[in-house]
């Protein structure tokens, strides 16, 4: 009897490893950018921009498998938002980094691991695409990084071409290139503290509102003009109820990028709070001019309506909130309710 409940307990404990293992596989992505310095740049930023690199382009490769996946086929992911999205739903780490020397100088070998559990990352990709402001401030947060390493080859094709010179008549020049290349690599610093605030989001909400600020005045600290932080240290600052220090967060992220849709939506909602509906309705109505699919900016548009008492745009705003959503958060049912009371039929 013993043997026989051994057995079976054996048989079991098997069974449950290989089901286990079938539906919790992990791939895995690995990616070595190999980085040469000297001249104008200092090791150190040579370091932070392999770093950079490795990650994204190893996120980049797993962002193509991400698109074999049919929830992004079927929500129709654009293509500049399949790095956004493999940023929200994976980590890539650097895992090993080493100098070398040849004969042409001196470099750095990093290399970068991304490790997808599938387990798990249907439903993060869903979550995330249900969240479009969390895409954006992804999307954001990598247009810069793009921009920045563009920015960091160009300063290295000069210094190459500096190095190369025996001239000394460029003594100006290539110090000039120094602080190039340090300001570049500030602003990249910038992107990563800015990456770590949004890792703090979970539910759409910032779980920790303090650290996240304490993380993008960091950011803005390095780069004072990077649009994305202030629009990030806006909504945490909402989230704690300072709604006055979030709209300035908010003014000065349109200030530096006047086609952040997610800093109109946002402030808009900051306005709201204090009670200014008109302010809200701008704000909104200006988000959903810089993306008409925007239904929550619709949702929020109709709700300031009714507090204006203009029923009639209230219940347009939440018909088109439930032409764009439908179903999919679980409010249609609460929404068609609200138009019925405003005296209006739901068309959804």
């Amino acid at each position: 009897m013993i043997k026989r409940f051994i057995f079976w307990q054996t048989l079991v404990f098997i069974i449950l490893i290989f089901t286990g293992s079938a539906v919790a596989e992990i791939k895995t992505f690995t990616h070595t950018v190999k980085q040469p310095f000297g001249g104008s740049q200092s090791p150190d930023d040579a370091r932070v921009a392999a770093m950079v690199k490795a990650k994204r382009e190893v996120l980049e490769m797993a962002g193509t498998y991400l698109e074999s996946f049919t929830i992004v086929k079927e929500n129709v992911v654009k293509k500049d938002e399949i790095l956004a999205l493999a940023a929200g739903v994976l980590k890539a780490r650097i895992v090993s980094q080493e100098n070398y020397a040849s004969k042409d100088g001196f470099g750095i070998i990093i290399k970068a691991k991304v490790d997808v559990d599938t387990s798990v990352l249907e439903d993060r990709i869903r979550k995330l695409l249900q969240d479009r402001s969390l895409l954006e401030k992804y999307k954001e947060s990598k247009r810069r990084e793009k921009e920045l390493l563009v920015r960091i080859k160009k300063l290295e094709k000069k210094n190459r071409k500096l190095q190369k010179s025996v001239s000394t008549t460029h003594t100006q020049e290539k110090e000039n290139l120094k602080k190039e290349f340090k300001k570049a690599t500030q602003e990249l610093t910038a992107t990563e503290w800015n990456d770590k605030a949004l890792a703090l989001v979970k539910d759409s909400k910032w779980t920790d509102p303090d650290r996240v600020i304490r993380y993008l005045n960091q950011a803005i600290k390095l780069d004072p003009n990077f649009a994305v932080a202030y629009y990030n240290r806006g909504t945490a600052w909402g989230r704690k109820g300072e709604y006055d220090i979030a709209i300035r967060n908010f003014n000065k992220a349109i200030e530096l990028n006047s086609q952040l849709t997610g800093a109109y939506y946002n402030r808009g909602k900051a306005w709201a709070e204090k009670g200014e509906h008109d302010r809200a309705i701008k704000d909104y109505s200006r988000a959903i001019e810089l993306n008409p699919r925007d239904g929550k900016a619709y949702y929020n548009r109709g709700v300031a309506y009714t507090k204006l008492g203009q029923n009639g745009k209230a219940a347009s705003n939440l018909n088109d909130y439930l032409r764009i959503r439908g179903n999919r958060d679980g409010k249609a049912s609460l929404v068609r309710q609200v138009i019925r009371e405003l005296g209006y039929a739901p068309k959804y």
